[in-house]
């Protein structure tokens, strides 16, 4: 607000921006939308604005909106390493399983910062999910260098093992997790599928 008591453009646009980021914060995402469209409207290439709206049609699944409004951020600040890491969410969802275009995302994501484990682990993600499993172990190896104990990039590790017919060593990865949280319903699981896979195997 101006010294004259007068609402300025920025005060507008502020103000706009906080509501929008409290009902996102509550949960309220169609709210958060309407007063990030109204913050827009005076400022239509503020990179943060439409950054946000984004990420409230990515929590209400409205993928490709989402995914249109990270591009249109991203033409402003191409430096915004969320944009890219939440494109690429958006695009690695089953419902959507474009996994290439995600892995362009995460590669992006990793130039701006290299060797992040959460871009990391996505991009492994990612490259088991198209075939790449040697190139996905690479990704969960470089976690692992600094997050030994990581069970999530362990079972990933395991299944990307898995992928490539080597059952004994996915079974030791397994077996390294059930030994940190004996309970994991996942380690156990893919454990029992590798055994199976490696029985079918040994009989054929």
């Amino acid at each position: 607000m101006n010294r004259s008591g007068a609402t300025t453009r920025n005060d507008s646009v502020e103000s706009l921006h906080k509501k929008a980021l409290k009902s996102q914060k509550d949960g309220n995402q169609e709210e958060a939308v309407l007063n990030l469209d109204r913050a827009l409207e005076i400022e239509p290439n503020n990179a943060e604005l439409l950054y946000d709206k984004a990420i409230s049609f990515q929590m209400l699944l409205r993928f490709d909106d989402a995914i249109e409004y990270y591009d249109k951020s991203l033409r402003i600040d191409p430096n915004n390493f969320g944009a890219f890491v939440n494109k690429g969410l958006c695009l690695s969802n089953p419902n959507m399983n474009r996994y290439e275009d995600a892995l362009e995302c995460f590669e992006q994501a990793l130039r701006l910062v290299p060797n992040d484990p959460g871009a990391l682990s996505l991009k492994g993600y990612s490259l088991d999910s198209v075939g790449r499993y040697r190139e996905a172990i690479d990704c969960f190896d470089k976690i692992l260098q600094t997050q030994p104990k990581e069970t999530n990039i362990i079972i990933n590790k395991g299944l990307a093992l898995s992928h490539l017919g080597k059952y004994d060593e996915a079974i030791a990865y397994f077996d390294t997790v059930l030994d940190y949280e004996p309970d994991n319903f996942f380690a156990m699981q893919l454990k029992q599928e590798a055994v199976n896979s490696m029985k079918r195997d040994f009989l054929q």
